[in-house]
């Protein structure tokens, strides 16, 4: 039991980007965001700031305010297939059309006239999110596409992203980790959260070499399905987000405005 709980700390401290020795060192609990039916959403590492070194709190991966990291269910899953994931995304190329299509259903449930005011409130809170979603779902697969399709893009996306310039190893590992490093980029790739939109967007203009559009008018809203999702549709000052019809269409259009610029940039059609 001793041994498969060292390997759990293990497997947690990669996922973090620190060592095990490093994870030894931090005061930490893990949390879950779930459902009244226990249906698991979501893992949330929680870290006593107070009781943990300030040098391994800053090389954490993903961190947030200082103190936790959000992870997905499968991400604690070891025999996770990254292959099945990226093939996946790899063979669909109209993703373009797919985030379209998408927005599209969004709007006609935006559209649908519901009497009962808390299920309006449920659907329209849940329609926020997909929203945000959908937009993420279209920068991942439009990262993930057009670098695996140009080695120029691999090339550039291995040479600037950070987690590559962490990486050391000796001269005479250098065929070993040669031959491992596409293997690597996917992994990077698949592991990015690309609501993050602050490091998503260097991602995309080191990669691409593209002037990446404004996140200003998105951002604020990504932020606002942040508090839906983990502050139960409150901001940290304890204010309700508003996601009433009006609310959607507004974000559905910046959303579109924002992808489609991408797209433009990118020569996406």
């Amino acid at each position: 039991m001793e041994m498969q709980e060292q390997e759990s700390d293990r497997h947690l401290a990669d996922l973090l980007g620190i060592t095990y020795d490093e994870l030894t060192e931090l005061d930490y609990e893990i949390e879950t965001d779930q459902s009244r039916d226990g249906l698991v959403y979501n893992y949330r590492i929680e870290f006593d700031i107070d009781n943990s070194p300030k040098d391994i709190l800053s090389k954490i991966k993903n961190l947030e305010d200082g103190c936790r990291v959000y992870f997905q269910p499968w991400d604690f899953d070891e025999e996770y297939d990254y292959d099945e994931q990226y093939d996946a995304i790899t063979e669909n190329k109209d993703y373009l059309q797919k985030f379209k299509d998408e927005i599209a259903n969004l709007e006609a449930l935006n559209s649908l006239k519901i009497p009962d005011e808390v299920l309006k409130a449920i659907l329209h809170r849940q329609l926020f999110i997909s929203v945000i979603g959908t937009m993420e779902t279209f920068l991942a697969d439009a990262f993930i596409n057009l670098t695996n399709d140009n080695e120029e893009f691999l090339k550039n996306f291995i040479e600037t992203h950070p987690e590559f310039k962490k990486r050391k190893f000796e001269l005479r590992e250098v065929f070993e980790e040669y031959s491992k490093i596409k293997e690597t980029a996917k992994k990077v790739m698949l592991d990015t959260i690309y609501h993050n939109l602050p490091s998503v967007s260097q991602m995309f203009a080191d990669t691409f070499k593209i002037e990446f559009p404004s996140i200003k008018n998105v951002y604020e809203y990504v932020l606002k399905r942040h508090d839906l999702v983990h502050r139960n549709g409150k901001t940290k000052e304890g204010e309700t987000v508003v996601t009433d019809e009006n609310a959607i269409t507004e974000l559905i259009s910046k959303v579109t405005v924002f992808t489609n610029d991408i797209a433009t940039k990118l020569n996406i059609t």
